[in-house]
């Protein structure tokens, strides 16, 4: 039971058969003094009759981490500026590293709760005080694994929100600076990331060559990005490649081991996109290969795509699957997914998989919203 001061929605994300069946909730206080002591809870319930094994991905609300993970928005449609972190994460390699950290199990009728420091991913000094909707980001996404491999429910409309009052400051004065420091780079670090950025620049190469001999109609254009039926579309994504190619990667400062790193299976690292040329790098980064999807080299090119001064590049799904799933059904979104651009880059160097991996996402579902109580 929640107390009178809390506000909460259900919303109802099923169900298709073979399914799980989840109830997500945003919760939070209905009036909050100060943005510092400014929470979200999201909960998330396994409404079925079977254990499921929910992924903790990144912008998922079974994480904690400072990612846009919400949409957070005034009665005069102003939103606070997103000051959080963007990140690399694999579900494929969340899930082959068959560490406890990388789910969250929930028994049927079993839930759980996350708290989220709104203040460490959003600042309200430009929006300021005032009444505030939050709800999950469109296009949130459950990864789980079932049968040895990983599918993904994806929220349809209606999501879960909260309503909440802020008044008093509406600046952030928490000390955060610790959080934005990494860790220090060892001697075989620094050469595991000097041996990738001579292909991560190839991968840049290569897929500006592709754009302009094979345009839009280009095999792997359409499997990254969908048809052709928007030419801005592809002048978007060549865009994106040729202000990739105006960075040095040489230049960019690496913070190996960095502060949000440790017991994440899956994420290779993360940039504040706002902090141009700083790239965080977890061990994840590390136990990859050269080069290929998922790899030191595409993650470069990944985190690189993140900074505002090169787009700011979303990220709206992460792997392979759900990638090819955005550009089918989704290309606009596909064309503004880090995670999509990484997986051509790699495709016009043919460096690419010749066929699926066994540990990739097999299904994806989009689940309707059917109940909102």
């Amino acid at each position: 039971m929640f107390r009178l001061s809390f506000l909460s929605v259900l919303t109802f994300v099923a169900a298709a058969l073979a399914t799980p069946s989840l109830l997500l909730e945003v919760s939070g206080p209905s009036n909050v003094y100060g943005v510092d002591s400014f929470n979200i809870t999201t909960t998330v319930k396994n409404a079925g009759d079977e254990v499921v094994r929910l992924l903790n991905h990144p912008r998922g609300p079974l994480s904690d981490l400072p990612t846009d993970m919400f949409t957070i928005t005034n009665r005069h449609g102003l939103s606070p500026d997103f000051v959080g972190i963007t990140v690399k994460y694999s579900p494929s390699a969340a899930f082959a590293s068959k560490d406890y950290h990388a789910y969250t199990v929930l028994n049927p009728g079993e839930s759980i709760s996350v708290q989220h420091d709104i203040s460490d991913a959003y600042d309200f000094s430009t929006s300021g005080p005032g009444q505030y909707v939050v709800m999950m980001k469109n296009f949130n996404t459950f990864y789980y694994a079932a049968d040895g491999k990983i599918s993904a429910l994806v929220g349809g409309s209606g999501h879960a929100f909260h309503t909440v009052n802020i008044a008093g400051n509406a600046r952030s004065y928490k000390d955060r600076a610790h959080k934005h420091i990494g860790g220090f780079c060892e001697a075989w670090q620094e050469r595991a990331i000097d041996a990738a950025i001579p292909l991560a620049e190839k991968y840049v190469t290569h897929a500006i060559e592709s754009l302009a001999k094979n345009g839009p109609k280009g095999t792997e254009y359409k499997r990254w990005f969908g048809h052709a039926l928007h030419g801005d579309r592809h002048t978007s994504v060549s865009g994106h490649f040729h202000t990739l190619a105006a960075n040095n990667f040489s230049e960019y400062t690496y913070a190996c081991n960095a502060h949000f790193c440790a017991n994440r299976p899956g994420l290779f690292g993360y940039v504040y996109p706002n902090k141009f040329g700083t790239v965080h790098l977890c061990g994840q980064f590390f136990d990859a290969e050269v080069g290929g999807h998922n790899s030191r080299a595409s993650t470069i090119i990944h985190e690189a795509l993140h900074f505002a001064k090169n787009g700011a590049v979303d990220e709206h799904a992460h792997g392979e699957g759900l990638g090819r799933e955005l550009a089918r059904s989704h290309p606009h979104l596909a064309a503004a997914n880090a995670d999509n651009y990484e997986y051509f880059a790699v495709a016009a160097f043919g460096d690419g998989p010749e066929g699926d991996a066994s540990v990739l996402l097999t299904q994806v579902h989009f689940g309707k919203h059917i109940l909102d109580l």
